[in-house]
């Protein structure tokens, strides 16, 4: 007896090519080349939790230092918060925010984020350790 099934499983669409490669607008263009040169890099996912809202920012002097050698790798870039002096306001709840420092040391295992101001509550996270990504995630 020949069973055969009376319906046909249908063919995937094969869709072709693109003709042409989307513009991108030549300073967005060099500015992703540059970043996708950057090597080395320290990136820090930021968490800041707050029961009553309050303001905030982050001052250039916020470094990433190295507990063996002293060494400070500088803040190059910051998303998702305001830089000083500008406060940004930050309601109840918990925001989030990315900042980019340059390279630590090869040898550098265990290392601080300090932002150093002259007033008080600045950043700081102590005894942060080193991984083979240089991606990390704190609360401050």
């Amino acid at each position: 007896m020949n069973t055969r099934s009376s319906h046909t499983i249908a063919e995937p669409e094969v869709l072709p090519p693109p003709t042409s490669t989307p513009a991108i607008d030549p300073g967005i263009r060099e500015e992703l080349l540059a970043q996708a040169d950057e090597r080395g890099q320290v990136t820090v996912h930021c968490r800041f939790s707050t029961p009553w809202g309050t303001r905030l920012r982050v001052w250039p002097g916020t470094y990433l230092i190295c507990r063996t050698t002293g060494h400070r790798s500088a803040l190059l870039h910051a998303e998702g918060i305001s830089w000083y002096p500008a406060w940004m306001p930050v309601p109840a709840g918990t925001i989030s925010f990315t900042l980019v420092f340059a390279p630590l040391p090869d040898g550098c295992t265990v290392f601080d984020l300090i932002e150093e101001i002259p007033e008080p509550g600045g950043f700081m996270v102590s005894g942060m350790v080193r991984n083979g990504s240089d991606l990390y995630d704190v609360e401050v």
